[in-house]
């Protein structure tokens, strides 16, 4: 089996030395890297316990999301594709809970197999390239690193499309990665290219912005001498041309709808930001990146970025992670100028970097420093999501997350004025609490109203409401006159809820009676 070889070609030149003095050229051969950078079991055993605990905890106990509960409608209402995102999240949602039920549990429970396929890839690298001995300790490390990054702990354990594009993403690298190191050998097994490219579909089907990954590698190939013999094969044209066939639901559904997501993801939403300042959104957006991907795990990015390696397998993960990292990379900060980017978005941008990230640490510290960080801020995370808002102390609370809490309170007062008045229906004047209080209550008949273009546009039909009445809730973010004035004949306010956690109050809401519907107007 072969061995991690760490040490890097000669030093080309002052800057290539100065980049080196910097971010280390990990000078250790054989098994010494593997010997003195790898924590022992006193401390990673403890850690991944941790860990492993906070991530049951991300999975089942932290609160629901509103963006959950709404892909959890999609798997209600299956469709080719959807408003907001490509498909395999609704489908994903609604083959889950056809197996094993609903409720946040059943949600939540889709994130473990794609998670367990990421740690398959880890084992596979760790087997490729450390020595027998050490190859358990190495993938233990390696999952450590992975859940040792805050990013990683959140959004594969959470039901954003983002755990899909993450876990398809990295096969699809591991997949390229395979590729290219048999295609530098003279022996290209183009089963590995093909099978690179049905992931790289999936992750098209995750996520428009998978498309950075398939540009990525694309970008490679016309940049390199290896890449650009590709072009000469039909194997590779073959290939792309299945990622690009698996797209044909998300092509159908625009197309037969007047391409509403299109609409909105390219032009709609341009424009929309939370800072006035370009300067200030790119360092928002870059500051985030890194904090929140870690401190530590960002300088081993570097290093796979500008610090070639001798091995042939990270050698082939670094050629086309490069370019995905420039080409998705390039393409968010352009556009930061005119619209506000969230750090998430840029994922593609290090796929190629996760499932080898361990072999680009330099030091025992290094690694253990990470793993705190990651510990450490989870249990903040946790903390702040299952037992109380910090921000609700701080004078900076988000109502998107404050909505999260208190929702079976929310749930009864709804229940309750629904017999008690008799309504015909359940509405709310936003996606997020119509999405949420629908998962809580394990319902699907609670539509929103509203001025913003949703999915709730597919699924509630005005003419179908026409003179009925409904039990309306609102929150401050979204109050009755933005849109139920206009479409009920009267609107009379019923009751207050507040949640409170600890004595703070962190989220009110108010519930309205509506009475006849127009069967007009927003929704």
């Amino acid at each position: 089996m072969a061995t991690l070889e760490t040490e890097l070609e000669p030093q080309r030149g002052r800057a290539q030395g100065a980049v080196r003095g910097f971010l280390g050229d990990g000078a250790a051969t054989d098994d010494t890297w593997f010997a003195t950078v790898l924590p022992r079991a006193r401390f990673l055993v403890p850690a991944l316990v941790l860990l492993a605990i906070l991530k049951l905890l991300n999975v089942y106990a932290v609160v629901p999301l509103a963006d959950e509960g709404y892909y959890w409608l999609w798997g209600k209402f299956p469709e080719w594709s959807y408003f907001d995102h490509p498909p395999l999240g609704g489908w994903m949602q609604m083959a889950v809970t056809a197996v094993i039920g609903d409720g946040l549990w059943a949600v939540r429970t889709a994130t473990l197999p794609v998670f367990a396929g990421t740690l398959w890839i880890l084992w596979f690298w760790a087997g490729q390239l450390a020595p027998e001995p050490y190859r358990m300790r190495t993938f233990l490390t390696a999952i450590g690193v992975l859940l040792g990054s805050p990013w990683m702990m959140q959004y594969q354990s959470i039901v954003f499309h983002d755990y899909l594009l993450i876990g398809t993403g990295m096969a699809a690298a591991h997949f390229f990665a395979l590729f290219v190191r048999s295609d530098r050998t003279g022996q290209p097994y183009y089963a590995h290219l093909y099978a690179a490219c049905f992931f790289l579909g999936l992750a098209g089907l995750s996520k428009y912005s998978g498309v950075f990954l398939g540009l990525g590698f694309g970008a490679w190939v016309l940049a390199t001498a290896q890449g650009r013999r590709l072009l000469l094969t039909p194997h590779l044209w073959a290939a792309a041309s299945l990622a690009v066939a698996m797209q044909a639901p998300v092509v159908y559904w625009n197309m037969i709808n007047g391409w509403p997501s299109f609409q909105y993801n390219l032009h709609d939403r341009i424009g929309d930001v939370m800072h006035d300042s370009a300067a200030y959104r790119i360092f928002d957006w870059v500051k985030n990146f890194f904090m929140v991907l870690s401190p530590i795990l960002a300088i081993s990015l570097l290093r796979f970025l500008v610090v070639p390696s001798r091995s042939p397998a990270l050698a082939a993960f670094q050629g086309p992670g490069r370019w995905a990292f420039v080409v998705s990379t390039g393409a968010f900060l352009a556009l930061s100028l005119s619209t506000s980017v969230l750090y998430y978005w840029n994922v593609p941008a290090i796929l190629f970097f996760l499932p080898v990230a361990l072999f680009f640490f330099r030091t025992n510290f290094e690694v253990r420093l990470h793993m705190m960080w990651g510990i450490c801020f989870a249990a903040m995370a946790t903390f702040n999501a299952t037992v109380f808002p910090m921000t609700a102390k701080t004078g900076t609370a988000v109502s998107d997350f404050n909505i999260s809490h208190g929702l079976h309170q929310v749930a009864a007062a709804i229940a309750e004025e629904e017999e008690r008045l008799g309504a015909d229906m359940v509405l709310t004047t936003d996606y997020r609490t119509a999405s949420l209080v629908a998962l809580t209550m394990e319902r699907t008949d609670i539509m929103a109203i509203g001025e913003r273009k949703d999915m709730f546009d597919f699924w509630f039909k005005p003419e179908d409401a026409k003179g009925k009445d409904a039990i309306l809730l609102t929150y401050n973010r979204f109050p009755e006159t933005e849109t139920a004035t206009k479409v009920f004949e009267s609107v009379t306010p019923i009751r207050d809820i507040e949640i409170m956690r600890h004595g703070t109050v962190i989220q009110r809401y108010r519930l309205f009676y509506a009475k006849n519907h127009s069967g007009s107007g927003p929704h």
